[in-house]
Protein backbone atom coordinates (compact mmCIF):
# COMPACT_ATOMS: atom_id res chain seq x y z
CA UNK A 1 0.00 0.00 0.00
CA UNK A 2 2.96 2.15 0.53
CA UNK A 3 4.71 1.72 -2.32
CA UNK A 4 1.41 2.28 -4.21
CA UNK A 5 1.19 5.43 -2.37
CA UNK A 6 4.76 6.83 -3.12
CA UNK A 7 4.15 5.96 -7.08
CA UNK A 8 1.11 8.19 -7.40
CA UNK A 9 2.94 10.60 -5.51
CA UNK A 10 5.76 10.17 -7.78
CA UNK A 11 2.94 10.74 -10.98
CA UNK A 12 1.70 13.63 -9.36
CA UNK A 13 4.70 14.94 -8.87
CA UNK A 14 6.22 14.04 -12.54
CA UNK A 15 3.12 15.25 -14.40
CA UNK A 16 3.04 18.88 -12.18
CA UNK A 17 6.48 19.55 -13.88
CA UNK A 18 5.71 18.46 -17.09
CA UNK A 19 2.21 20.74 -16.87
CA UNK A 20 4.62 24.00 -16.26
CA UNK A 21 5.06 25.64 -19.60
CA UNK A 22 8.02 27.20 -20.86
CA UNK A 23 8.63 31.45 -20.83
CA UNK A 24 12.00 31.74 -21.99
CA UNK A 25 13.45 35.08 -20.84
CA UNK A 26 15.95 37.37 -22.96
CA UNK A 27 18.87 39.07 -21.17
CA UNK A 28 22.31 41.19 -22.13
CA UNK A 29 25.23 41.48 -20.30
CA UNK A 30 24.84 44.62 -18.22
CA UNK A 31 25.45 44.29 -14.72
CA UNK A 32 24.32 43.98 -12.38
CA UNK A 33 21.10 42.58 -14.53
CA UNK A 34 23.21 39.79 -16.18
CA UNK A 35 27.27 39.31 -15.73
CA UNK A 36 29.26 36.98 -17.85
CA UNK A 37 32.07 35.35 -15.46
CA UNK A 38 35.42 34.40 -16.12
CA UNK A 39 34.13 30.55 -16.28
CA UNK A 40 31.37 31.37 -18.95
CA UNK A 41 28.34 31.75 -16.47
CA UNK A 42 25.89 33.65 -16.71
CA UNK A 43 24.75 35.08 -13.33
CA UNK A 44 23.14 38.14 -12.09
CA UNK A 45 19.76 40.10 -10.67
CA UNK A 46 18.17 38.62 -13.87
CA UNK A 47 19.03 34.88 -13.40
CA UNK A 48 18.14 35.50 -9.93
CA UNK A 49 14.65 36.80 -10.19
CA UNK A 50 14.31 33.79 -12.69
CA UNK A 51 15.23 31.26 -9.82
CA UNK A 52 12.47 33.01 -7.45
CA UNK A 53 9.77 33.05 -10.45
CA UNK A 54 10.36 29.25 -10.70
CA UNK A 55 10.28 28.92 -6.89
CA UNK A 56 6.99 31.26 -6.35
CA UNK A 57 4.83 29.08 -8.75
CA UNK A 58 4.23 26.16 -10.83
CA UNK A 59 2.34 27.14 -13.30
CA UNK A 60 5.53 28.44 -15.94
CA UNK A 61 8.80 27.37 -16.17
CA UNK A 62 11.21 30.15 -16.97
CA UNK A 63 14.52 29.89 -18.24
CA UNK A 64 17.13 32.16 -19.74
CA UNK A 65 18.31 33.27 -22.96
CA UNK A 66 21.40 35.50 -23.99
CA UNK A 67 21.39 38.09 -26.33
CA UNK A 68 23.47 41.22 -26.81
CA UNK A 69 21.98 44.99 -26.77
CA UNK A 70 21.93 45.87 -30.24
CA UNK A 71 20.71 42.07 -31.35
CA UNK A 72 17.74 41.69 -29.04
CA UNK A 73 15.16 43.03 -30.79
CA UNK A 74 15.74 40.65 -33.71
CA UNK A 75 15.76 37.69 -31.70
CA UNK A 76 12.52 39.13 -29.65
CA UNK A 77 11.09 38.81 -33.67
CA UNK A 78 12.82 35.81 -34.53
CA UNK A 79 11.05 34.45 -31.51
CA UNK A 80 14.36 33.47 -29.51
CA UNK A 81 12.84 34.78 -26.09
CA UNK A 82 8.99 35.55 -24.51
CA UNK A 83 9.99 38.37 -22.41
CA UNK A 84 12.99 40.40 -21.31
CA UNK A 85 12.65 42.42 -17.57
CA UNK A 86 14.62 45.66 -16.61
CA UNK A 87 13.66 46.89 -20.15
CA UNK A 88 11.60 50.01 -21.14
CA UNK A 89 9.67 50.19 -24.21
CA UNK A 90 11.41 53.61 -25.12
CA UNK A 91 14.83 51.71 -25.48
CA UNK A 92 14.57 51.29 -29.13
CA UNK A 93 11.34 48.65 -29.11
CA UNK A 94 8.45 51.53 -30.11
CA UNK A 95 11.02 53.62 -32.68
CA UNK A 96 11.17 50.17 -34.28
CA UNK A 97 7.78 49.44 -34.09
CA UNK A 98 7.79 45.96 -32.62
CA UNK A 99 4.99 44.81 -31.07
CA UNK A 100 5.34 44.54 -26.98
CA UNK A 101 2.81 43.96 -23.84
CA UNK A 102 4.23 46.33 -21.03
CA UNK A 103 4.18 46.15 -17.86
CA UNK A 104 3.83 48.19 -14.56
CA UNK A 105 6.75 48.94 -13.52
CA UNK A 106 8.26 47.08 -10.97
CA UNK A 107 12.20 48.38 -10.15
CA UNK A 108 12.79 52.33 -10.81
CA UNK A 109 16.96 53.17 -11.62
CA UNK A 110 18.56 55.59 -13.00
CA UNK A 111 22.67 56.71 -13.79
CA UNK A 112 24.49 58.64 -12.01
CA UNK A 113 27.68 60.43 -12.59
CA UNK A 114 30.64 59.72 -11.08
CA UNK A 115 34.26 61.29 -10.58
CA UNK A 116 37.33 61.23 -8.47
CA UNK A 117 37.27 62.67 -5.13
CA UNK A 118 39.76 65.79 -4.82
CA UNK A 119 39.95 68.35 -2.07
CA UNK A 120 37.38 70.78 -2.67
CA UNK A 121 35.71 68.67 -5.24
CA UNK A 122 32.03 68.99 -4.61
CA UNK A 123 28.10 68.83 -6.01
CA UNK A 124 29.67 71.80 -8.96
CA UNK A 125 31.61 69.77 -10.28
CA UNK A 126 28.73 67.62 -12.07
CA UNK A 127 27.35 71.54 -13.38
CA UNK A 128 29.22 72.14 -16.76
CA UNK A 129 30.25 68.65 -18.30
CA UNK A 130 31.45 70.82 -21.30
CA UNK A 131 35.36 70.33 -21.65
CA UNK A 132 35.42 67.08 -19.13
CA UNK A 133 36.37 63.90 -20.42
CA UNK A 134 33.26 61.86 -20.33
CA UNK A 135 33.09 57.83 -20.00
CA UNK A 136 30.46 55.50 -21.08
CA UNK A 137 29.30 52.12 -22.37
CA UNK A 138 29.38 51.40 -26.45
CA UNK A 139 26.21 51.50 -27.40
CA UNK A 140 24.11 52.97 -25.08
CA UNK A 141 22.09 56.57 -24.87
CA UNK A 142 23.29 59.23 -22.50
CA UNK A 143 20.94 61.85 -21.19
CA UNK A 144 23.68 64.48 -21.39
CA UNK A 145 24.20 64.21 -24.92
CA UNK A 146 20.45 64.47 -25.89
CA UNK A 147 20.28 60.26 -25.50
CA UNK A 148 22.87 60.36 -28.77
CA UNK A 149 24.31 56.81 -28.95
CA UNK A 150 26.67 56.97 -32.01
CA UNK A 151 30.30 56.67 -31.28
CA UNK A 152 31.40 59.00 -33.38
CA UNK A 153 29.76 61.42 -32.30
CA UNK A 154 30.09 60.63 -28.60
CA UNK A 155 33.94 61.05 -29.16
CA UNK A 156 34.27 64.00 -31.17
CA UNK A 157 31.27 66.24 -29.38
CA UNK A 158 31.97 64.95 -25.78
CA UNK A 159 35.01 63.61 -25.63
CA UNK A 160 33.42 60.56 -24.76
CA UNK A 161 35.63 57.06 -24.43
CA UNK A 162 32.90 54.18 -24.63
CA UNK A 163 33.83 51.07 -22.66
CA UNK A 164 32.12 47.41 -22.21
CA UNK A 165 30.50 47.61 -18.83
CA UNK A 166 29.94 49.66 -15.85
CA UNK A 167 33.00 48.18 -14.00
CA UNK A 168 35.36 49.21 -16.97
CA UNK A 169 34.07 52.90 -16.10
CA UNK A 170 34.46 53.17 -12.79
CA UNK A 171 38.16 52.02 -13.13
CA UNK A 172 38.34 54.34 -16.06
CA UNK A 173 38.05 56.97 -13.15
CA UNK A 174 39.95 55.66 -10.64
CA UNK A 175 42.84 55.21 -13.08
CA UNK A 176 42.63 59.20 -13.96
CA UNK A 177 41.84 57.71 -17.30
CA UNK A 178 38.66 60.20 -17.67
CA UNK A 179 36.87 62.87 -15.90
CA UNK A 180 33.27 62.00 -15.48
CA UNK A 181 31.58 58.27 -16.17
CA UNK A 182 28.20 57.54 -16.21
CA UNK A 183 27.28 54.74 -14.24
CA UNK A 184 23.82 52.77 -13.64
CA UNK A 185 22.96 53.66 -9.93
CA UNK A 186 22.13 49.55 -9.33
CA UNK A 187 25.65 48.37 -10.28
CA UNK A 188 27.32 51.37 -8.39
CA UNK A 189 25.85 50.28 -5.05
CA UNK A 190 26.88 46.59 -5.59
CA UNK A 191 30.08 47.97 -6.42
CA UNK A 192 30.86 50.33 -3.87
CA UNK A 193 29.28 47.24 -0.89
CA UNK A 194 31.53 44.60 -2.55
CA UNK A 195 35.04 47.00 -2.83
CA UNK A 196 34.89 48.78 0.81
CA UNK A 197 36.79 51.78 0.86
CA UNK A 198 36.09 52.73 -2.88
CA UNK A 199 33.03 55.04 -1.72
CA UNK A 200 35.52 57.61 -0.32
CA UNK A 201 37.86 57.37 -3.30
CA UNK A 202 34.90 58.80 -5.73
CA UNK A 203 32.28 61.83 -5.77
CA UNK A 204 28.86 60.56 -6.88
CA UNK A 205 26.33 62.96 -7.61
CA UNK A 206 23.35 63.91 -6.31
CA UNK A 207 21.40 64.11 -9.77
CA UNK A 208 21.03 61.83 -12.59
CA UNK A 209 21.77 61.89 -16.14
CA UNK A 210 18.60 60.46 -16.88
CA UNK A 211 16.25 58.09 -14.95
CA UNK A 212 14.25 54.87 -15.85
CA UNK A 213 11.40 52.61 -14.73
CA UNK A 214 11.98 48.84 -15.37
CA UNK A 215 9.36 46.96 -16.48
CA UNK A 216 9.25 43.33 -18.45
CA UNK A 217 8.10 43.21 -22.40
CA UNK A 218 5.68 40.36 -23.21
CA UNK A 219 5.34 39.02 -26.63
CA UNK A 220 1.88 39.33 -27.67
CA UNK A 221 0.50 35.49 -27.70
CA UNK A 222 3.15 33.79 -25.61
CA UNK A 223 2.20 31.65 -22.92
CA UNK A 224 2.42 33.96 -20.37
CA UNK A 225 0.33 37.12 -20.60
CA UNK A 226 1.67 40.87 -19.01
CA UNK A 227 -1.23 40.51 -16.94
CA UNK A 228 0.20 37.19 -15.48
CA UNK A 229 3.50 38.99 -15.19
CA UNK A 230 1.95 41.64 -13.29
CA UNK A 231 0.09 39.07 -11.21
CA UNK A 232 3.59 37.85 -10.29
CA UNK A 233 5.09 40.93 -9.22
CA UNK A 234 2.48 42.22 -7.19
CA UNK A 235 2.38 39.04 -5.41
CA UNK A 236 5.93 39.21 -4.55
CA UNK A 237 6.10 42.85 -3.65
CA UNK A 238 3.23 42.38 -1.28
CA UNK A 239 5.10 39.47 0.47
CA UNK A 240 8.95 40.61 0.22
CA UNK A 241 9.86 38.25 -2.13
CA UNK A 242 11.04 41.14 -4.39
CA UNK A 243 12.53 43.33 -2.19
CA UNK A 244 14.52 40.98 -0.50
CA UNK A 245 15.86 39.95 -4.18
CA UNK A 246 16.50 43.99 -4.51
CA UNK A 247 17.98 44.20 -1.21
CA UNK A 248 20.48 40.46 -2.00
CA UNK A 249 22.04 43.01 -4.73
CA UNK A 250 22.39 45.99 -2.87
CA UNK A 251 19.27 48.15 -4.76
CA UNK A 252 17.12 48.86 -2.23
CA UNK A 253 18.01 49.41 1.67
Amino acid sequence: MLRALVVVLAMVIGSSAWARQIVTVGGYEFGPFVDAEADGKTTGLTLALIDALNRYQDRFEFRFVLTSPSRRYKDFEDRKFDLIFFESPDWGWTAKKIPVDVSEVFLDGGELYIAKAAAGRGQEYFTDLAGKRMVGILGYHYGFAGFESDPALLASRYRMTLVNDNAASIEMILKDRGDVAVVTDAYLKRYLKSHPGTDSRLLVSDRFDQRYAHRALVRPGAALTVADMDRLFASMAKDQTLTKLWRGYGIKD
